[in-house]
């Protein structure tokens, strides 16, 4: 009889465990839907504008993050303009600033970027690094 208690007792505490484990590992990995807040928007021709967003979710733990789009004009809310951009891969995404951007009449893109960064549009052919301790 007390065998089929502990037994019962250590079926109870098992399932417990378990469902503290899937629902905190549930919790934990949840997809983050705050939205990028829009910074900056500068217009580079006729055709091409600049939107800078920011990310700032991690308070002292985790670094802000700035994304820099090239993309044509968006005529919308500041909200809308980050729902639209959300769904499109950055140019530069990372910790640091555009010091300059220039687009030529092939629409070749010239950037100058200072800081640490954390990802490059697949698209680009061709990048040159300048290194400065």
């Amino acid at each position: 009889m007390q065998f089929k208690a502990a037994i019962k007792l250590g079926h109870y505490f098992l399932t417990a465990y378990l469902l503290v484990m899937v629902g905190g590992y549930y919790l934990l990995n949840q997809q983050d839907d705050t939205p990028d807040e829009l910074r900056a928007v500068s217009q580079l021709n006729s055709d091409h504008w600049l939107y800078m967003t920011e990310r700032n979710i991690g308070g002292a733990t985790v670094p802000i993050t700035y994304r820099y789009y090239v993309h044509e004009k968006i005529n919308a809310s500041d909200q809308e303009i980050t729902k639209q951009l959300r769904e499109l891969d950055p140019l530069i995404s990372g910790m640091g600033e555009i010091n300059d951007i220039q687009i030529n009449n092939d629409n070749r893109l010239t950037v100058s970027y200072s800081g640490r960064f954390i990802t490059i549009d697949d698209d680009v052919d061709r990048i040159t690094f300048q290194v400065q301790k």
